[in-house]
């Protein structure tokens, strides 16, 4: 009987285990050949001015609100990657480790930070400090919607970051006939399999592959003509301009290294 007690309160007790890796994605990690031009670049687009507290150890990061921009100079060559948040960094490691998913790092430990990288995407359990105030992007560019996860296979795509995640795949409610995850914050992670972005690979030499990685986000606006102006008066790339796609208006614009990013209609 005793045995039995135990039993079940150890069952009870993993049932009561939080999923160590939180459905948020704090920021998104672009990589940026050379990180002062593409401060001035974002800064310009943004129209806010260089803060040096958010510039250091080869990167700057752009808080806004709900999902932030990293620009990353050490990955440079990369694909971009997406952070999610881990409250146990250990505990992720463990599941990671156990579900023979691919880590491709080393589990880096800092004063208040410790991360580690799985698949092209970033684990990471951070001590943040407290913002002084959720920003939008700009008035023409809100906040980020959307996290693209470029899929060749769907199915494969959904159930990779269904464990991942400890999340069902469900229909987004944006984009007709794409599927997301819903996080509890900031921007969900949409699964394309280039039905929306409708873009060509980028080959990696330093990987020796040829991956879709764009867009890599997907802005709101409240008003998309002016927002496809603006984009454009700032010297981005976004030749295709307005576009009708999968139920929505969206166009995609590029910063100097190539970085995509689609806005839509709000």
């Amino acid at each position: 009987m005793k045995t039995e007690h135990s039993q079940v309160r150890a069952q009870m007790q993993d049932q009561a285990k939080v999923h160590p890796i939180l459905p948020y994605m704090p920021t998104i990690f672009f990589p940026v050949r050379d990180l002062k031009q593409s401060i001035e670049w974002y800064t310009r687009l943004f129209e806010v001015s260089v803060e040096p507290k958010q510039d250091g150890g080869g990167i700057y990061y752009f808080t806004f609100e709900g999902t932030d921009i990293i620009l990353d100079s050490n990955i440079w060559g990369f694909p971009p990657t997406i952070m999610f948040d881990a409250s146990d960094i250990d505990e992720a490691y463990s599941f990671c480790q156990r579900s023979q998913l691919p880590i491709t790092s080393d589990l880096f430990r800092y004063e208040h930070v410790a991360f580690f990288n799985v698949q092209g995407n970033m684990l990471c359990q951070h001590v943040r400090q407290p913002k002084d105030k959720d920003r939008q992007m700009h008035p023409l560019l809100t906040r980020i919607v959307r996290v693209i996860a470029h899929a060749n296979d769907r199915k494969e795509t959904e159930d990779w970051y269904s464990h991942f995640l400890e999340l069902p795949a469900k229909p987004d409610s944006k984009f007709a006939g794409l599927t997301s995850f819903r996080m509890k914050r900031g921007a969900d992670l949409l699964i394309d399999t280039n039905e929306l972005a409708q873009t060509e690979k980028v080959h990696y030499d330093r990987l020796q592959l040829d991956l879709r990685v764009n867009p890599i986000v997907v802005i709101e606006t409240p008003d998309i003509a002016s927002a496809l102006e603006f984009v454009r008066s700032k010297g981005a790339e976004a030749s295709e301009g307005i576009v009708n796609r999968l139920g929505q208006q969206v166009f995609t614009f590029y910063d100097p290294d190539g970085n995509g990013l689609m806005v839509v209609q709000r």
